[in-house]
């Protein structure tokens, strides 16, 4: 019984590698490409497998159907698993669990199952250490050679599904890259450098949608503009500084008497809200750094202090014409000399309506059908007493007078008292419920609480008392506030952000050739 059993073997053995040369003597391949898995192809006319209903001729139409599909020639490659005309479904099985994916550039070993042909791509190692029980082969003899013309016909149709499937697939993969939006970046972008010339590093950033959100922020040196904007961008107090979107304003800067942010800077957050942040406004600093590098400033301007002056001034028209929502920074309430140059850029703002001529400009703002901002307040670096309601209306008070005669939109609703999260942060104050102060648009951000790796333990079981809450929560009411603020337009058409970019260039252009501002700056050289 052992010697038949070897001699069967050997026999075997021959038969298989005489298949192979005759395989090879027929279809020699130069190259072996690789293996392409089933139902995952590209159409391809050799996926097309014709049956035949002849007995004599199944296990040669299987073998070629398996090499037209494989793409390479049946050679060292390929195992065939016994001569019978059919393999077991046991058999296929098995060999089907040791399916692997073939990469690109690798030689695998093609498995033809004759009789019922399911292609598999496997390790040739997997392959020699995987014993085919005895039994099973002995079964495989006793199929029919119907069963065999059967099965080819269903690989020979999922083929030709496999195909159509990986077409769709192929084609809903294009259509997505073409919608998708360009990668975000991380850090910002000039948008006007430091010698105040335009720059078009943010047009990559910029997509065909009109959902438009632009937010920016004006104020002093050092009030906290980068650091609000950061905040209102996703960042936290227990952010490092050297995380945050804007940077803020150094140790050492601070202590040199220095700026951080010059011209404007853009950022664009994954909710496709655009942030501009804007250097200080009349800023000493600057002047100081202008006189200490020997700085020539142009022959028009008297100055070096006529020059920041106008710079801010031209800074502010800008921002109030290409912002929908504009966040006005102070640390400390407040600076009048900063609310009436406001109030001058807001006289020498340049229409945003389409016209043609001069004439129309002027009909156009003295009708006031011209478009102006949603300006908020922000006192930063409030401390406990700014949080009473006495207090907090007084200041209300302070601004609607100021800007009593404004066309800016400082009364939204934007305020402390607002219920946006539920419970207001500071309750209204009595018997103010018909005045208008109430609505003026104000939040207050305290000093920010830095983060502690090691609490006290008596902090954490008896917190100190503020007088208001904690920054975290203040922190969410500053975004939910801002964030769902009224978005005036800035012109009479819907604008998509590509739209709104070379809008804003253009404001830009007509903002440094104003002849409003070089008025003022001829009557700044007179009244100095």
């Amino acid at each position: 019984m052992a010697d038949s059993y070897d001699r069967h073997r050997r026999r075997r053995r021959r038969d298989r590698l005489e298949y192979g040369r005759h395989s090879e003597d027929v279809s020699p391949a130069a190259s072996k490409p690789p293996v392409t898995i089933l139902g995952l192809a590209k159409p391809t006319r050799s996926s097309i497998v014709s049956t035949t209903t002849t007995t004599s001729t199944v296990s040669t139409t299987t073998t070629t159907a398996t090499t037209m599909m494989t793409g390479s020639s049946v050679g060292d490659n390929v195992v065939n698993i016994g001569t019978d005309p059919d393999v077991s479904d046991n058999v296929a099985h098995q060999l089907l669990e040791l399916t692997i994916d073939a990469a690109p550039g690798t030689d695998k070993t093609s498995v033809v199952t004759e009789g019922k042909p399911r292609l598999t791509a496997v390790k040739s190692a997997e392959l020699d250490s995987t014993e085919i029980p005895r039994s099973q082969l002995e079964e495989s003899s006793h199929t029919t050679d119907d069963a065999s013309v059967g099965m080819t016909r269903r690989v020979s149709a999922a083929s030709t599904v496999g195909n159509i499937i990986s077409g769709v697939i192929d084609q809903s993969a294009q259509t997505q890259l073409k919608l998708a939006p360009p990668l975000e970046k991380q850090t910002t972008v000039k948008m006007i450098d430091s010698s105040f010339q335009w720059t078009d590093s943010g047009h990559d950033l910029m997509l065909d949608h009109t959902d438009l959100l632009v937010v920016g922020i004006i104020g002093l040196q050092g009030c906290g503009k980068s650091t609000l904007l950061s905040l209102l961008a996703g960042n936290t107090n227990q952010d490092a500084y050297r995380n945050y979107v804007f940077f803020p304003q150094t140790k050492e800067a601070k202590e040199d008497c220095l700026y951080q942010t010059s011209g404007v800077d853009m950022f664009v957050s994954t909710e496709r809200i655009i942030l501009l942040d804007t250097q200080p406004l009349v800023s000493v600093a600057m002047m100081d750094g202008m006189l200490r590098y020997e700085r020539k400033i142009p022959p028009e301007y008297s100055s070096h202090l006529n020059f920041i002056e106008v710079q801010s001034v031209q800074l502010l028209t800008f921002m109030l014409s290409v912002c929908n929502v504009i966040l006005v920074a102070d640390d400390w309430f407040i600076d009048l000399n900063l609310l009436k140059v406001i109030q001058d850029a807001e006289m020498l703002k340049p229409s945003t309506q389409a016209s043609s001529s001069t004439a129309d400009n002027s009909s156009t703002r003295e009708d006031g059908l011209d478009f102006y901002p949603t300006v908020i307040f922000i006192h930063n670096k409030a401390c406990r007493d700014d949080f009473t309601p006495e207090a907090y209306f007084s200041m209300q008070q302070v601004l609607l007078k100021m800007f009593s005669s404004s066309k800016l939109k400082i009364k939204s609703g934007i305020t402390m008292t607002s219920s946006i999260l539920g419970e207001p942060l500071i309750q209204p104050l009595p018997g103010t419920e018909e005045s208008e102060a109430r609505d003026v648009n104000l939040l207050l951000i305290p000093t920010m609480e830095f983060y502690k790796s090691e609490p006290d333990f008596l902090e954490t079981t008896l917190p100190e008392y503020r007088g208001y809450p904690s920054f975290s929560t203040i922190l969410s009411f500053f975004r939910a506030q801002i964030l769902s603020s009224p978005r005036s337009p800035m012109t009479n058409t819907i604008l998509s952000e590509k739209n709104w970019y070379h809008f804003a260039a253009r404001m830009w252009e007509s903002v440094k050739k104003s002849s409003l501002i070089a008025e003022y700056n001829r009557l700044l050289a007179s009244t100095s």
